[in-house]
């Protein structure tokens, strides 16, 4: 396939599509599927490339012909099917998560094999210098099959998962858009790849040439908006990751408002400290995990508590007070007492957590000769 999109827009979505790419290596790569994604992409931006006429008669130039412009075409096709394989294994490990790297294995490899047998029955187009795509013969209809039999399976996966989320409800909003969006797509692409399955067999059978002419119209043009569509909504987490190396992220502003108390508290209570924090985490999980933390310290300290019976109400500032000489006397090794019950508001969520201790933790005395107790040396 080579494209019929102008130079001044298919070069220009390449190379924002190629930033977004090396953007997302350096900073987006810490996860196994944040991996596949990059893989996803680079499989994408080079079915890109091998779409443009300009650069299709560059490699046959400079390879003599060895890979000549026909071959270029179906490479162009097998790397697209080649990008959808990693997708398909993101989808899997939702299903399957123990079993992620021989999932992964899996599909990577039998897409490569089903990208050689297109490339093997494209053989015929290729030497009569013709599109596949309208040569009539079994050759057309395998190798459309094997392409739409990837392209249907990747949505049906993302269509399954996203219906099943949204049936079992109890998502915030902004999930459950995102999760009617990835059906919507999904639709769309089960639609997209039925219709090229029918061109396909249309094509062997010689048969609908006015539908078998418009698919490839339309094939032509379609793939670099699609590529520059996928590549927006792999540019999305970018924004997260540069706010998070900027510390201006939610999670680093909450790890800040939390660790004045955070650092008293597990100096108080060492034994609520998580011996074993995932390496590399992410802000989130260490906000996460200072929380968690916060919340054992001070159910420790209720036997350091001060009768509250004479206060007719306790507010976040009598709280922190509380608690604040509580830890106090705990570290004096004064004797433990009855439990004493601190109304704390309850939390549904992280954020809603952070929110609950950040509000007590903003009346705490600071204590500045143990200022040098730090999130890091703790974690």
């Amino acid at each position: 396939m080579t494209s019929s999109v102008p130079m001044l827009v298919s070069y220009p979505l390449l190379l924002w599509s190629l930033a977004i790419l090396l953007a997302r290596l350096v900073l987006v790569s810490r996860t196994v599927t944040s991996r596949l994604v990059n893989l996803a992409l680079t499989l994408g931006i080079t079915s890109g490339l091998a779409r443009e006429g300009s650069i299709q008669s560059a490699v046959a130039t400079a390879t003599g012909d060895v890979i000549d412009v026909p071959l270029m075409q179906q490479l162009g096709t097998v790397a697209l099917l080649l990008a959808l394989a990693p997708l398909i294994a993101i989808a899997l490990r939702w299903r399957r998560p123990d079993r992620h790297a021989a999932t992964t294995t899996v599909v990577m490899m039998l897409a490569i094999v089903s990208g050689a047998l297109m490339i093997v029955v494209g053989s015929s187009a290729r030497a009569s210098g013709a599109y596949i795509d309208v040569q009539p013969g079994w050759r057309t209809a395998v190798y459309f099959a094997l392409f739409s039999a990837w392209a249907a399976f990747m949505p049906c996966l993302y269509l399954r998962a996203s219906v099943g989320e949204l049936r079992r409800g109890q998502l915030p909003a902004h999930v459950s858009v995102v999760f009617v969006l990835f059906a919507i797509v999904s639709v769309w692409g089960l639609e997209e790849a039925f219709s090229i399955l029918l061109m396909g067999a249309f094509a062997a059978a010689g048969l609908a040439r006015d539908f078998v002419a418009l698919r490839v119209t339309l094939n032509e043009v379609s793939f670099i908006y699609m590529l520059a569509l996928a590549t927006l909504c792999a540019a999305l987490p970018l924004w997260q990751a540069v706010t998070e190396s900027l510390g201006v992220d939610r999670w680093t502003r909450s790890i800040h408002s939390l660790t004045p108390m955070w650092s008293d508290l597990i100096r108080t209570c060492p034994e609520v400290v998580l011996r074993h924090p995932v390496p590399q985490s992410s802000q989130l999980h260490r906000a996460h995990r200072m929380c968690v933390e916060i919340r054992d310290s001070l159910s420790l300290l209720g036997r350091y508590v001060e009768d509250l019976s004479d206060q007719v109400s306790v507010d976040n500032r009598s709280a922190a007070e509380a608690f604040y000489l509580a830890a106090r006397r705990r570290r004096d090794d004064e004797p433990a007492g009855a439990f004493t019950k601190v109304p704390i508001e309850p939390s549904v969520d992280l954020k809603q957590e952070v929110r609950v201790l950040a509000a007590i933790g903003r009346y705490w005395p600071t204590e500045p000769e143990h200022s040098a107790t730090t999130q890091g040396e703790q974690q």
